[in-house]
């Protein structure tokens, strides 16, 4: 009995596909020499008239760009120094106003200076003269304590009457007490002083008006009656200052006559009662709320009056 046959199992026959891949091989293998073969012979021709003119083109752009760059660049570099000088111009410009104006400024500066030198010697010289006036008065103040040391007077002081002396027919005389605190414008016997504080003596109306009424004739004077305090003494010389600006400031001549009081008693200017019944001075109306300010040196309300006791004689009017 015949053997049966072995099974050798599947095999996979593999000619075809690879006489497939070998016949591609072998295509593109003679495409590739084909190509090889044409550009070789196209290179060994030449290249076209139409290629050589674009490379032609191509050189005349690239140096024309070239030569349009060098300007642009020296374009911007002109406008860089353009810049730079109209900076430097706007500099310069600017400098030359400002000296300008330090210029102006330095001429306002010496007007100024100027100006503040010629008053500042008109102070110094209205200082020194104020300076030596305090001393004569303190001297004068220094001896008449002394007198009324000597003579005693009683306690209660005495109305001190104050007396004219020189000519005075063709003058009119407007009295100003000087006290401690306060000025005292005597401008009639019949009403009360004017008070004056001390610390508004610039301001003051009724002070500014007594020096318009002054001022508008020659012919009327002030007549300053000074206490014997030291108050009194420094009130003396913001009084002088402030009618030194006064004739300044208006171009008046109001020189102050000075005449110390001794002891603490009322004036008494009944002897010039002619001019003070014509005087052209009258107050301001003065706050109905504010206090009352006496007399330094007012006699009590009540109780008995001392005898009238002579003052210096009042200076003539021009006369310190």
């Amino acid at each position: 009995m015949a053997s049966k046959r072995k099974d050798a199992g599947m095999q996979i026959n593999l000619f075809p596909f690879l006489s497939v891949v070998v016949c591609i091989i072998g295509c593109l293998t003679l495409i590739i020499v084909v190509m090889n073969i044409m550009s070789m012979s196209k290179a060994k021709e030449g290249r076209e008239p139409e290629e050589v003119e674009r490379a032609k083109e191509f050189q005349v752009l690239k140096k024309q760009e070239e030569e349009d760059q060098k300007k642009y660049d020296d374009l911007r570099k002109l406008v860089d120094s353009l810049t730079r000088l109209n900076q430097d111009l706007l500099a310069k410009r600017q400098k030359l106003t400002m000296l300008q104006d330090m210029s102006e400024s330095a001429e306002k500066i010496d007007a100024s200076r100027e100006e503040l030198i010629a008053k500042f010697q008109t102070l110094s010289k209205a200082n020194t003269q104020l300076a030596a006036d305090e001393k004569l008065i303190l001297s004068q103040i220094e001896t008449l304590k002394k007198e009324i040391e000597q003579r005693k007077l009683p306690p209660d002081a005495a109305a001190l009457v104050v007396r004219p002396s020189g000519s005075g027919a063709n003058t009119e005389p407007y009295f100003v007490e000087v006290a401690d605190g306060q000025l005292l414008i005597h401008y009639s016997l019949k009403e009360p002083a004017v008070p004056v504080p001390a610390g508004s003596m610039e301001v003051n109306p009724n002070l500014r008006k007594l020096l318009d009424t002054i001022a508008q004739r020659p012919y009327r004077t002030l007549i300053v009656l000074v206490r014997g305090s030291d108050g009194a003494v420094a009130n003396l010389g913001k009084l002088s200052g402030v009618v030194g600006v006064y004739n300044e400031q208006f171009g008046s001549q109001i020189n102050p006559g000075r005449l110390p009081l001794p002891g603490e008693g009322k004036v008494d200017l009944s002897l010039f009662a002619q001019y003070l019944e014509k005087s052209q001075f009258t107050p301001v109306p003065a706050d109905p709320n504010a206090p009352p300010t006496p007399a330094p040196g007012a006699a009590p309300a009540s109780g008995s009056t001392p005898p009238a006791a002579p003052a210096p004689a009042a200076p003539a009017p021009g006369q310190k």
